[in-house]
């Protein structure tokens, strides 16, 4: 007589696990959205974590220190820090083993391109006042369905075409 029962579920187990690490509040709840969109059925199960802004050394490190094995370690920061402090940064994952995506010069002017108008400047706080102004204000910045009015399926699909940064961050959460 078998022991175990035929007619109970297994147990879904995904294949890969992947901690996707933001430098901050706005990176997560973004990232948060697209794989709410793009990894159903992926059989990667994928971690949004966020950091504490600051260095982009630190922010590495921090990315590092999150418990668990996963299987990848993605962090996405933004490149509006000195070349110094970029060089560090990316000497330090590239010795941890974790792969960086920048956004030049931050998530807001990615964003802002996403809705098809181009940032008013290059200097990152700019940008995220331009982005907090005139779609999403600060107060609601947390709010899930603000990102799902602003950001639909089918035009992070058309923009993913062009803008490479967005396809990167689709492609991971994708699983590939």
């Amino acid at each position: 007589m078998s022991r175990t029962n035929p007619y109970k579920k297994k147990r879904r187990q995904a294949s890969k696990t992947l901690l996707v690490f933001g430098e901050g509040f706005d990176e997560e709840m973004f990232l948060k959205h697209l794989r709410s969109l793009y990894s159903y059925k992926s059989n990667v199960a994928i971690t949004v974590k966020k950091g504490k802004g600051g260095d982009a050394q630190n922010i590495v490190i921090d990315a590092d220190g999150i418990p668990g094995a996963f299987d990848r370690k993605i962090v996405v920061l933004d490149n509006d820090k000195t070349k110094t402090e970029m060089t560090k940064a990316r000497q330090e994952a590239k010795n941890r083993g974790i792969e960086l995506i920048e956004n030049t010069p931050c998530l807001e002017s990615l964003l802002i391109t996403i809705l098809d108008k181009k940032p008013s400047g290059k200097n990152s706080a700019r940008c995220k006042d331009e982005f907090e102004s005139s779609y999403i204000d600060k107060k609601k910045r947390g709010e899930s369905s603000e990102y799902i009015k602003l950001f639909p399926k089918k035009l992070l699909d058309a923009k993913r075409l062009e803008i490479s940064e967005l396809n990167k961050l689709i492609l991971i959460m994708e699983g590939k």
